[in-house]
């Protein structure tokens, strides 16, 4: 191999891999289909492999193109965080932070703390991933994300934390029409109730019932669901009973009037919401400090 890929012949090379097309390709490069062809040939020809296996009605990727998409991805990984350690080298809360939420806490918090976070911070730009803790962690501790906002009891392992504030657990149960609401609902009552629960992988699923000291299984519940706001849902048509932590609650009750949201009577009925990085982070003096904004901006739940 006399020479080394280009960053345009790995970037045309993984617009084909993902949309296993050269019209998507080329029109996502704004450059015409011989371009992308004459560049993956090139590079094809720099690596002396077979990236693709080429038919007049589909493309499929080559075991050596699979092997090479994952280290390309990788590079551009690499080169988009130049620019975040170039901003880290200029303040502890400027430019870019890359920032990883569970499903359960971005849409509750992150709408109220966004705006006064610009106010106080102008030049930092934030991007948010949301997905579930352990690809969280995953994607962490691959430098692909700078810190993350979860919820405990979860391990962390050689994770630095933060601790941010407590989020009790309430039970969002139908309406009870013509009666006196009850102030508080024991973990007891609702081993008589249908448990509407979130699908593995969820924390708030697993917390919840450990709360309640109740196991799961597939007998505990006729219905899963991905998201919070189906499970409120369904919860309002009589299907049921679902756990919500108390930062949903304000939100559910503007758009649900059938329902009503009851805190656990149960010590622990709670989890806690922390901030966690990696300890050797060149971010770390900036993720502390969004950490103490994080405290300032929520305290008291």
């Amino acid at each position: 191999m006399n020479q080394l890929p280009s960053t345009q012949q790995l970037r045309y090379f993984v617009r084909v891999a993902e949309s296993l097309s050269f019209r998507k390709a080329a029109e996502a490069c704004s450059v015409s289909q011989s371009a992308i062809s004459g560049a993956i040939r090139d590079l094809e020809t720099c690596l002396d492999v077979q990236l693709l296996e080429r038919s007049k009605r589909k493309v499929k990727l080559t075991r050596e193109g699979e092997a090479l998409l994952a280290q390309a991805r990788d590079i551009f990984e690499r080169l988009a965080s130049l620019r975040y350690v170039a901003d880290a080298m200029r303040g502890p809360l400027v430019g870019g932070l890359r920032i990883g939420v569970i499903p359960t806490i971005a849409p509750f918090l992150l709408p109220d703390v966004v705006g006064p976070l610009h106010n106080e911070f102008p030049q930092l730009e934030l991007s948010v991933i949301e997905d579930l803790t352990p690809r969280l962690l995953e994607a962490l501790r691959r430098g692909e994300i700078e810190c993350a906002i979860v919820a405990l009891p979860y391990d962390l392992g050689d994770l630095a934390s933060k601790f941010l504030f407590s989020d009790p657990l309430y039970v969002a149960l139908p309406a009870s029409k013509g009666k006196p609401r009850r102030a508080a609902l024991s973990s007891a009552a609702l081993k008589k109730e249908k448990l509407l629960l979130l699908q593995d992988g969820h924390c708030l699923k697993d917390q919840a019932l450990a709360a309640c000291r109740m196991t799961d299984s597939p007998t505990l519940t006729a219905f899963r669901a991905s998201s919070l706001m189906t499970l409120a849902r369904m919860v309002e048509r009589g299907e049921g009973v679902t756990f919500v932590p108390k930062m949903a609650v304000s939100v559910f009750e503007g758009c649900l009037n059938q329902v009503d949201f009851l805190p656990l009577k149960d010590a622990g009925a709670k989890r806690e919401i922390c901030l966690c990085w990696r300890k050797d982070s060149y971010r770390r003096e900036g993720i502390e400090r969004f950490g103490d904004f994080l405290v300032r901006q929520v305290r008291p739940m």
